[in-house]
């Protein structure tokens, strides 16, 4: 009697148990993927909304290779954006944070970092050794680039393309997604920074499902 009983108990648990996995396991591949997307930011929706139309506008400035980097040349890729000035003393701590997502994202070719100095400083060789000594933990050179160009239109594209009024009173850094559109503001705290990793995992993820792999 006592061994039916055991036995009922059993096999009461282990259907508890195996039904529910066996239905994830079957549902799983089916189901859709859902996650909370970052909000888009632009001219009409400062505070975040859920569509914008909004793009940054076109740009042309070389990187500390002297290569020539446009909007075009960065879509279809994710990437963090940073204003940073070269002679900042919280340069230090903003190469801290961007450290994090050069080496988590490291074998991801399609996401980037790209620096904009405000100020457009013009020592290339200091740039490019800056780059240089970042981009040891990541093996594509192409991970880290920072812009520089004509002071005058780089403050102006900060402040127009990316509507930054005030560069030490606002977030410092941006989440871009593959279409050009702003889907992120932080600060430079560790707090703003996981929620702007965590932002780029989600469109990351968004991007490879929507293309299929």
């Amino acid at each position: 009697m006592k061994n039916k009983k055991l036995k009922k108990y059993i096999l009461l648990v282990g259907m508890l148990f195996f039904i529910p996995l066996a239905l994830l396991i079957f549902l799983g591949p089916m189901g859709k993927h859902n996650f909370s997307e970052p909000l888009y930011f632009g001219p009409a929706c400062d505070t975040g909304c859920v569509t914008s139309d909004y793009q940054i506008p076109d740009f042309a400035f070389t990187n500390q290779d002297n290569q020539l980097i446009n909007r075009d040349s960065l879509m279809g890729k994710i990437w963090v954006a940073a204003f940073v000035d070269f002679e900042d003393p919280n340069l230090p701590k903003i190469t801290e944070r961007l450290l994090i997502p050069n080496f988590k994202f490291r074998m991801e070719p399609d996401i980037s970092i790209i620096c904009f100095d405000p100020n457009g400083y013009s020592d290339t060789a200091a740039v490019k050794a800056y780059v240089t000594q970042n981009l040891r933990y990541s093996n594509n050179k192409m991970k880290w680039q920072f812009l520089q160009g004509d002071s005058a239109a780089m403050a102006a594209f900060v402040r127009n393309g990316f509507l930054i009024q005030d560069l030490k009173n606002e977030a410092v850094f941006r989440a871009v997604d593959e279409g050009g559109h702003i889907r992120g503001l932080y600060g430079n705290t560790e707090y703003h920074f996981e929620n702007l990793m965590e932002d780029i995992a989600i469109l990351n993820k968004k991007r490879k499902i929507k293309r299929g792999y």
